[in-house]
């Protein structure tokens, strides 16, 4: 079952994260970077917007608008990336899309909030007081030091994805992981849903353990004997 139905809640995540960080990142500095601006302010709508919006329904809605306005079918069976590039790619973008545009505000607001600390501790202050300028001041002090906790919730969110997003991979036909809990909580398989939870708590451990691990790349101050 996990040979069958993991490969694709493993992909689906891994690009929910990589598409997370490529929107949500640069979102949270450049509305930190103009704070109280008309960037900000639209900034700061997109992240509670995506907030707001569940994921459920978000899927649904780009199935009907697919479906309706572009005459778009996505494939029924899932291929693997490396027998059908073209088909595997069509099958999870949408999910992938999905699930990382939540995460990309939840990364861009907890960005912005560690930027804009980290911008009045004193060290920035006297980085500025010098004379350096103030792109060199945000990519030199302010985002390397602000990373800790965005790379805390985004490691906590991916693990949530790996478990699983039901309501997305039911919305778009994929048989992962989640609709397979699912089935298997319906039909009362209650050994099926006792190995996913353990595989799902290991996960979440080594997530975890792989977050604390890098800490020390992202802050030079943390050493670990």
């Amino acid at each position: 079952m996990l040979r069958n139905h993991g490969p694709v809640t493993l992909q689906i995540s891994f690009m929910a994260i990589i598409i997370s960080w490529i929107v949500g990142l640069p979102i949270g500095i450049l509305s930190a970077a103009r704070q109280d601006s008309i960037i900000d302010y639209s900034t700061r709508l997109f992240v509670v917007l995506f907030l707001a919006i569940p994921s459920f329904w978000l899927a649904a809605l780009i199935v009907l608008f697919g479906v309706l306005i572009f005459d778009y079918y996505p494939p029924l069976f899932y291929s693997h990336i490396w027998d059908d590039p073209g088909a595997n790619l069509a099958k999870t973008t949408a999910p992938a899309i999905v699930i990382g545009l939540g995460m990309a505000a939840m990364i861009a607001r907890m960005a912005r909030s560690s930027i804009l600390e980290v911008l009045r501790e004193d060290y920035v202050r006297t980085a500025m007081a010098k004379g350096l300028a103030g792109r060199v001041v945000m990519w030199r002090h302010a985002i390397k030091n602000a990373l800790l906790p965005v790379i805390t919730i985004a490691g906590i969110m991916m693990g949530f994805t790996l478990g699983g997003s039901v309501a997305v991979e039911y919305a778009f036909a994929i048989n992962g992981l989640g609709v397979t809990m699912l089935t298997a909580i319906i039909d009362k398989d209650f050994n099926v849903v006792q190995n996913l939870v353990m595989i799902y708590a290991a996960a979440f451990v080594f997530i975890n353990l792989l977050i604390d691990l890098s800490y020390a790349w992202a802050d030079p101050r943390i050493r670990y004997e």
